[in-house]
């Protein structure tokens, strides 16, 4: 009897251990069943795909369709040939305004460079650069001109250079020729004393032409100067005075002439540089 209630009977043992064994099985697979879950829940789910856009039709240009029938075609030709006599209407017009302008332009350069040079006579200064200006504009033209004109700008005369020398000869000139002696003088002095003439003539009394000589050259007339010189009793010993008085006349012809031609628009277009 001790034996018996000592040790428990082998069935007991058995069921015991089987039983544990199915609870663990469970318990596992119900631990997969949770994650899976889990697992399932957690991953987002996939949008659906949209829908592609259509693709935008094709626009088809249709060309205007081109006329074939002659007259029309002669019709098209007219119209260019008359757009293009209008274009060659205005592009001959803006040529003909540009050679316009540039001609206007080289006659004002020519007329400022004569002047330039008339002025600097004037004042019995040195024409400086407006040497090569007056070869330039006007030496192919004018040579002769030119060439008075610059020989008086390196040996000026003005009218007070001439005025001043007639002051210094004007006894001679007024009593004649020293070769005569004192007597001679004397005999022409009283001569001149009582002389008849025109009531509107001028005088011929040397004295009242040496007066009227000197005003012919405070106005600038020295032609007129000249031609009371040579009736002059001493105007045989005048050379020197007329022969300047010449020369001033002819500088100032010579300056009339490259202005007049200037304004004519004979001056010659300046050489481009560097040539």
């Amino acid at each position: 009897m001790s034996d018996i209630a000592q040790s428990p009977p082998e069935p007991v043992r058995q069921l015991t251990l089987t039983a544990t064994i199915g609870i663990a099985l469970a318990t596992f697979i119900i631990g997969l069943l949770i994650a899976g879950l889990v697992v399932w829940r957690m991953v987002p789910a996939q949008p659906a795909p949209e829908p592609q856009a259509a693709a935008p039709a094709t626009k088809v240009i249709v060309a205007p369709p081109v006329a074939t029938d002659p007259a029309s075609i002669s019709a098209r030709q007219q119209m260019l040939a008359a757009e293009l006599s209008a274009l060659e209407q205005r592009t001959a017009a803006v040529t003909g305004e540009a050679a316009n302008s540039y001609g206007n332009a080289t006659r004002a350069e020519g007329m400022m460079i004569a002047f330039a040079a008339r002025r600097a006579i004037d004042r019995g200064s040195p024409l400086g650069y407006i040497e090569q200006q007056l070869r330039d504009r006007f030496g192919a033209t004018r040579p002769n001109e030119v060439a008075a004109i610059i020989d008086a700008g390196r040996n000026p005369i003005t009218v007070e250079d001439l005025r001043l020398s007639l002051d210094q000869i004007g006894s001679q000139l007024a009593l004649g020729p020293a070769g005569d002696g004192w007597g001679g003088s004397f005999v022409r002095m009283l001569g001149s004393l009582v002389v008849i003439h025109p009531r509107n003539a001028p005088s011929p009394v040397p004295g009242e032409r040496l007066a009227r000589i000197r005003r012919f050259l405070a106005q600038g007339q020295v032609e007129a100067a000249v031609e009371e010189v040579k009736r002059l009793p001493g105007a045989a010993q005048s050379k020197a005075w007329l022969d300047g008085a010449q020369r001033y006349i002819a500088t100032r012809q010579a300056l009339d002439t490259l202005e007049a031609a200037a304004l004519q628009g004979n001056a010659a277009a300046p050489a481009p540089a560097g040539r």
